[in-house]
């Protein structure tokens, strides 16, 4: 069995070091032509693009005088016999930047807020359960954030996470968890106009996107790029084509943006099914969140941010002023390009195992309930194991 084993994971690492080999080998290429695409040659990609760089330079600026927030939400599912526990958690960080001296911190609703508990005994399936917990923690994170543009006035606030809601917490029509879907996109397009009406910059910042919208770009554009027999030496014995089927766009970037460099900013709406730009009204702001990638730290891949913009020729200077804020609050290490607020408020999100065992303690203690009857029956074998 252990030599079958080794085989196994000897073909794996090959495969990982073929990968790598190609990777290093197409990175060095683009390094070096990343500043002669033009795409505005390409209509196709041209239509959903603002600027025809395919790379820019972001230079940071001076967060004197700026009002930034960083706001998180913590989500804890519970399953007990008849009924799912969930505990969710927003916390909006405020950073009050001075001329001079270090920021002054606000937290809203406080510095560590309790969870708020909510049980489910509804009868759903496994996939709307998942659902309706995520939905949970989305309109919680939502009002924290219609709450901070109100009564903080902040110039810039970074989400974490999207700023559109995944497709996979969409409910079927007729489901019991489409309710709190609908309440959902009712806070979506709250928070659009409130920050419109503030005018609050709103910026997602996602940390492990899975996304190959850049990936699907270049193969796209590359086959006519190599029509210059220049490039195309370069790209001589270089199996793009298949690198770019094994490849999330935050890896491949990494091989050739530099610090301070934004990809090319992309519609929100251009990656948006056919089908989901027309099941609800909200979809029409897709178009007005533009997408790009920056690389905020010499040594970690590069950062997915959706920015909430106008539609006219002045939304890429929205976009590259919020780019030149993150930037700064984004390289206090080399190897971790997380913007500040984003970091103090993940950690001040989190419901830790001590904060739900409370709850759950209180719940025996006022019901009378035991973990006997609370849990289910493979929560509390015996003798291990599943």
């Amino acid at each position: 069995m252990n030599r079958d084993l080794d085989k196994m994971l000897s073909r794996l690492v090959e495969e990982i070091e073929r990968i790598e080999q190609t990777r290093s080998k197409f990175g060095k290429v683009m390094h070096d032509i990343k500043s002669e695409i033009d795409l505005g040659r390409f209509p196709a990609v041209a239509a959903n693009i603002a600027g025809p760089e395919f790379v820019k330079k972001i230079d940071a600026v001076d967060l004197s005088g700026l009002r930034i927030a960083g706001i998180d939400g913590g989500l804890v599912r519970k399953r007990f016999r008849s009924m799912d526990l969930l505990l969710t958690r927003g916390v909006a960080v405020i950073f009050h930047f001075g001329p001079k001296e270090g920021p002054r911190v606000d937290f809203y609703p406080d510095p560590f807020p309790p969870p708020d508990p909510k049980f489910i005994s509804l009868v759903l399936s496994s996939q709307e359960l998942d659902q309706l917990a995520s939905l949970e923690r989305v309109a919680t994170e939502l009002r924290v954030t219609i709450s901070v543009i109100e009564e903080f006035h902040a110039d810039l606030i970074l989400v974490d996470g999207s700023l559109f809601y995944h497709p996979r917490d969409r409910p079927a029509v007729g489901s019991l968890a489409f309710e709190k879907f609908q309440e959902v996109i009712a806070l979506y397009k709250q928070l659009y106009n409130k920050a419109a009406k503030h005018r609050t910059v709103l910026a997602g910042i996602i940390k492990d996107s899975r996304s190959t919208r850049v990936v699907n770009t270049l193969g796209d554009i590359l086959p006519h790029i190599l029509r210059d027999p220049s490039i195309f030496e370069m790209m001589q014995g270089i199996d793009y084509r298949w690198l770019l089927k094994m490849s999330r766009d935050c890896d491949l970037l990494d091989t050739f943006l530099e610090e301070g460099e934004r990809t090319f900013a992309f519609r929100y709406s251009s990656e948006l099914t056919q089908a989901s730009n027309s099941i609800d009204d909200i979809a029409k702001w897709a178009s007005s969140i533009w997408v790009t990638y920056i690389k905020t730290a010499r040594e970690d891949l590069p950062l997915r941010v959706e920015v909430l913009a106008n539609d006219d020729p002045s939304s890429i200077k929205i976009v590259d002023r919020a780019l030149a804020t993150i930037l700064p609050l984004s390289s206090h290490h080399p190897e971790y390009g997380i913007p500040t607020p984003i970091l103090e408020a993940d950690a001040r999100a989190r419901i830790t195992n001590n904060e739900t065992q409370f709850v759950i303690d209180r719940l025996m203690a006022i019901s009378g309930l035991t973990y006997t009857s609370l849990e289910k029956r493979r929560s509390r074998n015996p003798f291990g194991g599943l």
